[in-house]
């Protein structure tokens, strides 16, 4: 086994709070590294918003990070607890543009018991479930910092919105979504390719790069030269991932999908460190929360846990009850309201997964029917 320590990951940014969720799925733990009345701990008063109860703004940052965290640890499976180093402080923010923050694996590991390809780096929180062990026991596996300057002192004409339900305005930037889109990339969902000289890693292949594949020349990424990648890199619209659980959901993409199913990569003309070739395309449609840019509240995975099946994550198939989103085996009178109001679009469908029982992102008449008999007759009996 090798392992190599990286730096924080350019252009991502997220993190997620402490917390362990429903069993066989993932546990996420965040070690708060702010120190007093700053970041996490800010005491600046606020009022409740959108479901959030918080009433300092630390308190509200830790509640959204709890809520992203279990959204991602029902979608992932791991023996092991994933842990992430957390932190806000002032990030560049102009009255132009803001970097909202900046995420990444600390450590990638290769050639370690249980890895499916040799000689192929995997970000430490993967690496370790697919050992079965924590690879790296003295360190933490995501690093993470967001603007804590965002909506505060910077005078860029927005702020972070803090509440659960979706609702943030035009302005501003969901927190719930940003901390889901760049957990995903702490987790795995980018490339160590420099996308600058189209250079591997250690000059070794990753595992999200070995499903890269340019359908203008049918090359994969780790069949190619470090010239023909940087070329690749570049060739808008060409860029494709090749990975079988992503063509299999496919057929929800309208725009940016081709016909063997294999969905557009983001291929700028100019290279973007830290966002080329380690997001879906800003051309597919519908939008996916692992677009390169923030288009508005979204908490819907989408595409990205197929993606992680491809590089091998184990994807639960869900809880069996519906309605169950706490994933205790019961369904209560409240978890029956969350499916309700999903049903009239007032809350999106990852405000309780388990209501939502194929996975289309809506809850219709017959997933409603099942979570009242679940409540009625107990989960064994749906």
């Amino acid at each position: 086994m090798s392992r190599a320590r990286l730096g924080l990951a350019a252009g991502a940014a997220a993190v997620a709070l402490a917390f362990a969720s429903a069993a066989g799925a993932a546990t996420l733990r965040v070690i708060n590294r702010d120190g007093p009345a700053e970041g996490f701990n800010d005491p600046t008063p606020a009022a409740p918003v959108g479901g959030n109860p918080g009433t300092t703004r630390g308190a509200q940052r830790l509640i959204a990070f709890e809520y992203a965290a279990d959204l991602w640890g029902r979608r992932l499976a791991s023996p092991v607890e994933i842990r992430i180093s957390a932190t806000f402080d002032p990030l560049p923010c102009n009255g132009n543009s803001v970097t909202l923050g900046t995420a990444g694996p600390v450590s990638v590991f290769r050639d370690f018991a249980g890895a499916p390809l040799a000689n192929t780096y995997y970000s430490a929180a993967l690496a370790d479930a697919l050992a079965g062990m924590d690879l790296a026991p003295n360190e933490d596996d995501i690093e993470a910092t967001f603007n804590s300057a965002f909506g505060t002192t910077c005078p860029f004409p927005a702020g972070w919105y803090y509440g659960l339900d979706l609702a943030a305005g035009s302005e501003d930037s969901d927190f719930v979504t940003v901390v889901l889109h760049e957990l995903a990339h702490g987790l795995g969902f980018l490339t160590l390719v420099d996308v600058e000289t189209g250079a591997r890693f250690d000059g070794r292949d990753d595992i999200f790069m070995h499903l890269l594949v340019d359908a203008g020349t049918e090359k994969g990424f780790s069949e190619m030269t470090n010239a023909e990648r940087r070329s690749a890199i570049e060739d808008t619209g060409f860029v494709r991932w090749s990975g079988a659980q992503v063509a299999s959901q496919s057929g929800s993409v309208v725009v940016g999908a081709d016909e063997l199913g294999r969905v557009e990569i983001y291929a700028p003309p100019f290279a973007q460190p830290g966002s080329s070739v380690s997001h879906w395309s800003d051309a597919v449609e519908p939008f996916e929360l692992l677009a390169p840019f923030f288009r508005g509240p979204l908490h819907d995975p989408g595409l990205a846990v197929a993606a992680f099946a491809d590089i091998g994550w184990r994807v639960p198939s869900g809880p069996a009850c519906a309605a169950d989103c706490s994933g205790d085996g019961t369904v209560t009178i409240d978890e029956l309201v969350l499916a309700v109001r999903i049903a009239l679009d007032e809350l999106g469908a990852s405000a309780c997964p388990a209501a939502d029982r194929d996975g289309n992102g809506t809850v219709g008449i017959d997933d409603l029917v099942a979570a009242v008999a679940a409540a009625l007759d107990g989960c064994a009996a749906t």
